[in-house]
């Protein structure tokens, strides 16, 4: 069974380590597009670099879905502390599984309905830069898929090493 934790914690690392690249890359590359931008056209009069707003658009939902992993691998993407502040041992563990339970389904129907979007997007491409229009989409996607995976990791932490490490963050987890 302690392969089994073991192997929780690893796949829930990497996808929290990558979430961390994710934010960490596409948040560098949305700065220096937008402030390209800005002087791009105060400078150069030009009205601006002709892809600042498309890939922006593109790159954004990657950043938005790091975000919500890393905060559902902290066990912080759920607000119903009011009703665990109610309840003691196996009921508030119970809740907590259901709560988690219904937010994984949640991000599985989420992830089905982007992937079909994406599909239906992806004949349409960006006007400058020629990127499909899925890409966003596939984001939505994959990054509901993980945030899936990461919140059974988060259940599976409470469940092996109780309730008080359900919001544990460890010191390098804090900062990106």
């Amino acid at each position: 069974m302690s392969r089994f934790y073991s192997a929780v914690d690893l796949v829930a690392g990497i996808i929290v380590l990558f979430a961390r690249l994710v934010i960490i890359v596409s948040g560098i590359a949305l700065t220096v597009v937008t402030t390209a931008n800005v002087v791009a056209r105060y400078v150069s009069a030009s009205g601006g670099l002709s892809f600042a707003q498309e890939l922006p658009m593109l790159m954004f939902p990657w950043f938005i879905i790091g975000g919500i992993i890393i905060a559902a691998h902290a066990g912080g993407h759920m607000a119903v502390e009011w009703l665990y502040e109610k309840l003691d041992g196996i009921a508030r563990t119970t809740a907590l599984i259901v709560a988690n339970a219904i937010s994984v389904a949640a991000f599985l129907v989420l992830a089905y309905q982007a992937t079909v979007v994406a599909e239906i997007a992806g004949a349409e491409h960006s006007p400058v830069l020629q990127l499909p229009n899925s890409i966003g989409y596939y984001s939505l996607s994959i990054g509901a898929v993980l945030v899936s995976i990461v919140t059974i990791a988060a259940t599976v932490r409470v469940l092996r090493l109780g309730w008080d490490h359900r919001l544990e963050i460890k010191p390098e987890e804090i900062a990106l």
